[in-house]
């Protein structure tokens, strides 16, 4: 809520979009894989690759938050991914 607050008060950031990641790539099942292993599920993903044009790694560039905000990431991806998890099982009132 501090970086929302400092872009709100901010008129310089007006307009302004950012992505906000740790930048490293990783496929769509390196992901599913990483959220299973976390979740100590034993489901095997089903890959068919019969999706066309898919986007082989997906991540977003940080760079402009960096540079205008001195914003880094405080969390790992697989810190993120615990966090996340933890929350839902919170929410939901079971494991995942």
């Amino acid at each position: 809520m501090i970086l929302a607050e400092r872009l709100a008060e901010n008129s310089r950031f007006r307009g302004e979009a950012f992505n906000f990641s740790n930048e490293n790539k990783i496929t769509v099942l390196e992901l599913v894989e990483r959220i299973l292993a976390l979740t100590g599920s034993k489901l095997k993903p089903d890959v068919r690759n019969e999706a066309t044009n898919e986007i082989r790694h997906q991540y977003l560039s940080a760079a402009k938050a960096r540079k205008m905000l001195g914003w880094r990431p405080r969390f790992t991806l697989d810190e993120g991914l615990r966090r996340t998890i933890s929350w839902y099982e919170a929410f939901l009132g079971t494991s995942l």
